[in-house]
């Protein structure tokens, strides 16, 4: 590391301060975003919600992901993945006030985490970087380290394939569920790639110098930066299909910021400078937020949406239903345990409401299957559990990282991205 007296070293950290605040402001304008995604599914007017909508979308999927580049330009990828949990904080302190939300202790004790860790590693990360040239990337892409990393990621990827074919939709299972979360989140969170590639276009800009491009490695480093922020969104896009948005987006963020970190370190060889204990720490922090996210996702009920073949097994056995010895409930049981439901069904949608559009839309396309699925609650005081996993509506999309709105809403709507 360089003495904090030479010039090109106070120059770097505030190139990395720089990055920061890029970063942070990404989530709030990521916040920002997809509350007003929210807020649009409560305006009557048609035309004003539509608006509501598309600025949202923008702010999620164009204005919040030029930021987050622009913060990997000037900042170390340690440093700058873990601040993409802060937008949960915020969208957790400015929910209660913008949106009406009503936010349980382990939200606060959740976000509380996030934001600790988040700011921590900011301070015993890397705080310095290296000069981004055409030969550091020939060693970074080339050399031997990102190729074991590049056998262990496929390693991974090959057997979270096996786990998805095992675990066909439709089968309630929440094996399936985590693995297509850690999926788009280990996918998205390769981030050294466009670290690598905006970091080199910021040096030649800096110096003039262009010769660099005239070499085929930054192009296809630059292909690797799309890849990656393309092939997530399927398994996004399925997790959100099948699962509550609350449970998915945990999954999402945990492993993205966890990968992120990983190939920062290993690939990139951000922390090679840093001292032992300082790395310690570190770790220590990235634990700690992934902590504050699942402490978040414990706050949400059941993670498995009920499926269509759920909702028609249900229909099926409502007409008599029977216990565990085969014999007929009271049909005045059921009815009254079905109103009950009912409105819990309606008290947990207002709930989802001021989260997340995408969230909200979901429990409305769900709502028959979701009030079928009281009749399994009944039940199950002496029966088996009918279906596959059908149980409380979809949690909310407390806080995504940008660019996730936009798969939620196509996972809300059905629709491939």
């Amino acid at each position: 590391p360089l003495s904090p007296s030479c010039p090109y070293a106070v120059g770097a950290m505030k190139l990395i301060v720089l990055g920061v605040c890029f970063e942070v402001f990404a989530t709030l304008v990521g916040t920002c975003g997809k509350q007003l995604v929210s807020y649009a599914t409560t305006v009557q007017a048609k035309q004003r919600a539509r608006s509501f909508k598309v600025v949202g979308l923008l702010l999620t999927t164009l204005v919040g992901p030029v930021l987050d580049m622009a913060a990997y330009a000037f900042a170390p990828q340690a440093i700058v993945a873990p601040l993409s949990g802060l937008d949960i904080v915020w969208n957790t302190c400015s929910a209660p006030h913008t949106l009406g939300e009503k936010l349980s202790g382990r939200h606060l004790v959740g976000s509380g985490l996030v934001f600790f860790g988040a700011v921590a590693t900011a301070h015993f990360g890397p705080h310095h970087t290296d000069q981004a040239s055409l030969e550091r990337m020939h060693n970074i892409f080339l050399g031997w380290r990102f190729l074991t990393y590049a056998a262990a990621f496929a390693a991974c990827m090959l057997l979270s394939t096996i786990v998805l074919r095992l675990r066909p939709k439709g089968e309630g299972d929440k094996a399936r569920g985590i693995a297509l979360g850690l999926t788009a989140g280990g996918i998205a969170g390769n981030m050294y790639f466009i670290s690598a590639g905006v970091g080199l276009l910021r040096a030649s800009a800096d110096s003039g110098d262009w010769s660099a491009w005239t070499n085929p490695l930054p192009y296809f480093v630059v292909l690797g930066a799309v890849v990656v922020a393309v092939t997530n969104i399927p398994f996004m896009t399925k997790a959100l299909q099948e699962y509550e948005a609350l449970v998915a987006v945990t999954m999402f963020e945990g492993s993205h910021i966890v990968v992120a970190c990983i190939s920062g370190t290993w690939v990139l060889a951000e922390l090679d400078g840093v001292e032992r204990t300082r790395r310690a720490v570190y770790w220590l922090c990235i634990a700690t937020i992934v902590l504050g996210l699942l402490v978040i996702q414990s706050a949400a009920g059941s993670s498995i949406k009920p499926t269509k073949r759920d909702a028609a097994q249900l229909r099926k056995t409502s007409d008599n239903p029977q216990d565990a010895d085969n014999t007929p409930v009271p049909v005045q049981d059921v009815e009254n345990g079905n109103e009950e439901c009912y409105d819990d069904q309606a008290r947990d949608a207002t709930q989802v409401a001021p989260n997340d559009g995408a969230a909200l839309a979901a429990v409305t396309s769900a709502a028959g299957a979701g009030a079928n699925s009281c009749a399994e609650d009944i039940e199950r005081g002496g029966a088996e559990a009918l279906g596959a996993g059908a149980g409380s509506p979809p949690g909310a999309l407390i806080g995504a990282p940008a660019g996730v709105a936009g798969a939620a809403a196509s996972a809300a709507a059905g629709a491939p991205v």
